[in-house]
């Protein structure tokens, strides 16, 4: 029951089948739209490095998409890569107003950001909440949990030691488990296939066994999403 809570699928559908439970994340409207008709468990949004290129008449388009979506996402806020701070925030303030309108849950990405979307977070009343692939403050890590939000564990991992402290410090009750994929980070080809890698490495470091480690996650995501996530039968180690 190994899953993947941050993928691209719509970037290479085939990921599907490299495990069982994957959550799918968009980047625009048009991602989020193949998301939709790929994904068992899709996210529809606009990814902050996507805001620049969007209208207003995208919002209302994808507005219509939340019926069928499992959570919204990848949205939030970057301060590394983005020059329109105005706008990303103009968005990510309607996508915090859609998760309280519509109970659902938000897949986040936050770099460079993690304390303002944390505080952004807490002011919407954001009830069910993910920071993807998490390497933010060491300090805020305690006030994300005892929010009862996640925190996305990456299978850069391999390579990343701010990473590793952050796996460190975050309790196993708060963990989802991710690769970001299809990406080329640092020599790395994450993608989901990297999550029994991942999951070894986690209870190592916990100190449990890995069954434990997958049956937590997975009750991590019941939490995050909700609702059961779907399973994909035809994924591998299924």
């Amino acid at each position: 029951m190994y899953l993947d809570a941050h993928v691209h699928l719509h970037e290479d559908p085939s990921m599907k089948n490299e495990i069982p439970i994957i959550i799918a994340v968009s980047d625009d409207l048009e991602s989020s739209k193949k998301t939709l008709e790929i994904a068992d468990n899709p996210c529809v949004g606009i990814h902050p490095w996507q805001v620049e290129e969007a209208s207003e008449e995208d919002l209302k388009e994808l507005e219509r998409l939340l019926e069928e979506a499992s959570c919204i996402g990848e949205v939030g806020l970057d301060h590394r890569y983005v020059k329109d701070k105005e706008k990303q925030l103009k968005f990510f303030e309607k996508f915090l107003t859609w998760s309280k309108e519509y109970d659902l849950p938000l897949n986040i990405h936050a770099l460079d950001a993690w304390r303002e979307v944390f505080e952004l977070l807490l002011k919407y009343d954001v009830k069910r909440a993910y920071f993807h692939w998490y390497n933010g403050p060491l300090d805020l890590i305690e006030e994300i949990v005892g929010q009862g939000y996640f925190i996305g564990i990456n299978a850069a991992l391999r390579i990343q030691k701010k990473h590793a402290k952050v796996l460190e410090r975050t309790p196993l009750k708060a963990i989802l488990t991710e690769s970001d994929g299809p990406y080329r980070y640092r020599g790395l080809n994450l993608r989901p296939k990297e999550i029994p890698w991942l999951v070894r490495k986690i209870a190592e470091v916990k100190g449990t066994s890995e069954e434990n480690v997958v049956e937590e996650v997975y009750k991590n995501s019941v939490r995050w999403l909700g609702k059961l996530p779907k399973r994909n039968l035809n994924g591998a180690f299924s």
